[in-house]
């Protein structure tokens, strides 16, 4: 007689090829385990084969076999065979991966890794507290020479000279650039011809000399608009009229002179009423709470190009004898031309630095300063810009193959932290104001945190300040 058998002796019997139940495949997930791992291997392109699909599904199989008859899945509980009770669930060892690592860890970068990781810099980063007794307010008149201090990039130190020992620190065959720009009188007094109250005018740039229309600042700016007419006396009570055609972003107006005379000698008229006005600047310039001051009697031993409307500040220390001195030395010594603007010094009024916009300036780079600065470049010495305007001028004419080349244009070039220089490789300025446009490009020619030693030392070495004070040199 046939014995019977119950449903949980078939179900704990083991299974053999003469039975008639299903198999099952022991290497593959059955049920929920399957379809979940089924949704994540779906294809993610077009010409993704099976192979690769089934390949990845190998990969992900997160379960183990125990014994023959017997196995668990993702969540520990026996799905087949074995004794009843709580499994028994062993760990899944890491997968460790035979393909070796492309990287290899370079312990010298460790001590430095800080440079590899871009910082987006702020404009507060760069603030500075001065103390009023180290800025002076005008140019020096003592005959305590200027001091120099040195900072040397490669060895990080720095040291304290006179510019009298600028010369040690080149040698021949080194070229020393400068620009040549010169400024020429730019400040007018003259009256409101409705009510005639006392204007101030700035001169910053021609527009159109056909219209004899220019670009000017104004004072007091909230009283003169468009359609206002102003007038100017000269020595012999002539009048020179201009009217307001315009505002500009820059809070400033432009005007357009009326005057029948040609070009030349309306130009001619206007810088003589300029330099007779700037000699009484003195007495004109009280009725207003912030004159604009002209500077234009600070020029440059140098100076040979007029655009400017602001003086170059860190050519006034090199005088004719030390000039000559670096030559008879064998130092090269270049011209460059960037007129100068009023902006040059301005304040960065947003916070993140990368979306603050220079105002256009003028350069002009000839084929004879080319061939001396690349000749520098070529033996691998030296190329010393003179002030931050000849670096940005330099910076804004390079070719491709990192070469100076001629150029003739506008540039509003603005170096800030992790600019690449291609031409200068030392530099000669002053101490800037903190938070303005030359603080970053100082940032990017010799380091943050050097920078800002540099400062913290000339603080405390008692170093003047600003464009009236002393000078460094960056090598």
């Amino acid at each position: 007689m046939k014995k019977h058998t119950t449903k949980r002796e078939k179900r704990l019997a083991p299974i053999s090829i003469d039975t008639k139940t299903e198999l099952i495949d022991h290497t593959r997930p059955q049920g929920d385990v399957r379809r979940q791992q089924l949704r994540s291997t779906k294809r993610t392109s077009p010409h993704q084969t099976r192979t690769t699909r089934s390949k990845k599904l190998d990969n992900k199989r997160t379960y183990q076999h125990k014994d023959k008859n017997s196995r668990t899945n993702n969540k520990g509980i026996k799905v087949w065979g074995g004794k009843a009770g709580k499994p028994k669930v062993t760990k899944q060892e890491p997968h460790h991966s035979s393909e070796k690592n492309n990287y290899d860890y370079d312990e010298e970068k460790d001590d430095n890794i800080s440079k590899y990781i871009l910082i987006n810099f702020k404009t507060s980063w760069f603030n500075v507290q001065i103390p009023n007794q180290l800025i002076p307010n005008q140019p020096r008149i003592d005959k305590n020479p200027t001091r120099l201090m040195v900072l040397n990039r490669r060895n990080r130190t720095i040291q304290h000279q006179y510019i009298k020992d600028l010369k040690s620190y080149f040698v021949p065959g080194d070229t020393i650039v400068l620009n040549n720009t010169k400024m020429y009188p730019s400040i007018l007094y003259g009256k409101k011809e409705k009510n005639g109250s006392d204007i101030q005018v700035y001169l910053l740039r021609e527009i159109n000399p056909n219209e004899k229309s220019w670009e000017v600042l104004v004072q007091p700016a909230r009283k003169i608009r468009i359609g206002n007419r102003l007038f100017f006396l000269d020595e012999n009570n002539d009048k020179l009229i201009a009217v307001v055609h315009d505002n500009t972003i820059s809070k400033g107006r432009i005007i357009k002179f009326h005057c029948d005379l040609p070009y030349n000698c309306f130009k001619q008229k206007l810088t003589n009423l300029c330099k007779i006005q700037g000699k009484r600047q003195d007495v004109l310039s009280t009725t207003f709470k912030k004159p604009f001051i002209d500077y234009s009697n600070m020029q440059t031993s140098y100076a040979k190009t007029e655009g400017s409307t602001s003086p170059h500040f860190p050519g006034l220390h090199l005088s004719k004898y030390i000039l000559k001195q670096l030559e008879f030395y064998g130092i090269n010594i270049s011209y460059v031309t960037l007129h100068l603007g009023h902006e040059t010094y301005e304040q960065i009024m947003v916070e993140d630095i990368q979306k603050h916009k220079m105002k256009e300036e003028y350069f002009q780079i000839t084929h004879q300063a080319c061939r001396v600065i690349n000749s520098s470049l070529k033996s691998q010495q030296k190329v010393c810009a003179i002030g931050t305007s000849t670096l940005r001028a330099l910076e804004s004419s390079v070719s491709p193959s990192n070469t100076l080349i001629p150029n003739n244009k506008w540039t509003n070039k603005f170096i800030y932290p992790y600019y690449n220089f291609k031409i200068a490789n030392a530099l000669l300025t002053h101490f800037h104001p903190p938070q303005s446009t030359l603080m970053p490009l100082l940032a990017a020619f010799l380091g943050y945190d050097f920078l800002k030693y540099a400062y913290e030392m000339a603080i405390q070495k008692k170093y003047k300040f600003y464009q009236f004070g002393d000078a460094m040199l960056i090598i």
